[in-house]
């Protein structure tokens, strides 16, 4: 009989996965820039995560789960490349984090494509950017989801106040779009793409480029409120965008370390 426990196996690659990412991640981030796929939440779990507190760990489940969602954004960012090649006959893709470029239709193709925002202190990397030769872009973000979640989004009884941390994070990777590829902002089009887990619908949401001035008012208002912070005392729950959403608390990694 065979002894092999692959879940525990399984688990353990994921743990370490988990762990070379976030070594990665201090790499490409030595000088603290807040997380653009953070925007919308609580100004305080922002504090502890840029003062370099660490949080609770993710349990196995949930570790598993996220890993669906990245094999997910992974093989849509390489079917791009590869629509590409067939579109326009390209013989040699480059791998993923590089451009794919048709001097035919004069379309550049960017997965990944990292912004930096000095001004507003924020970082971070977009799904999928599409150039072309009328200076024009178009942002897609990819979010994998659940039935339950699709239903409140696309049901017939809606969430009548759904909460708009996906439109935040768009919108911050079009302001970085903007000053990096000195872009108009009339010139730039932002979509949210789903993905249903539990039966591999997708969905295309249109979002309104209003999105990418409510992102700038929220990171320089966070930027405002943490600069004059001193401990997390300053930060009592309850206070100003502490949370943002009331069930952000029972999913923070630092639940079990704030006041």
């Amino acid at each position: 009989m065979l002894n092999l426990d692959l879940k525990e196996i399984y688990d353990n690659y994921l743990i370490k996965k988990e762990k070379d990412n976030k070594e990665l991640y201090k790499k490409r981030n030595p000088n603290k820039y807040y997380r653009a796929s953070a925007a919308g939440h609580c100004f305080k779990k922002h504090w502890y995560s840029i003062n370099g507190y660490e949080g609770k760990d993710m349990d196995d489940k949930s570790r598993r789960l996220l890993r669906l969602g990245t094999i997910v954004h992974e093989d849509i960012q390489k079917a791009i490349e590869l629509y590409q090649e067939q579109q326009f006959m390209y013989d040699n893709l480059p791998s993923k984090n590089e451009e794919v470029f048709s001097q035919e239709y004069n379309i550049n193709f960017k997965t990944e494509y990292q912004i930096i925002i000095e001004s507003l202190n924020v970082m971070g990397s977009a799904d999928i950017v599409v150039l072309d030769s009328e200076n024009t872009a178009t942002v897609l973000d990819i979010k994998t989801t659940h039935s339950w979640k699709w239903k409140m989004m696309f049901g017939r009884n809606k969430e009548p106040k759904p909460s708009r941390m996906y439109e935040l994070q768009l919108g911050t990777y079009a302001l970085g779009i903007l000053e990096q590829e000195n872009i108009k902002y009339e010139d730039i089009s932002l979509y949210l793409v789903y993905y249903k887990k539990d039966d591999s619908m997708m969905k295309y949401v249109d979002v309104n480029p209003i999105w990418m001035d409510n992102a700038a008012e929220y990171w320089a208002t966070l930027n405002e409120t943490l600069d004059m912070v001193e401990d997390e005392n300053d930060l009592p729950r309850g206070s100003f965008n502490i949370p943002v959403e009331d069930w952000e608390c029972r999913y923070c990694q630092f639940e079990p370390i704030c006041n």
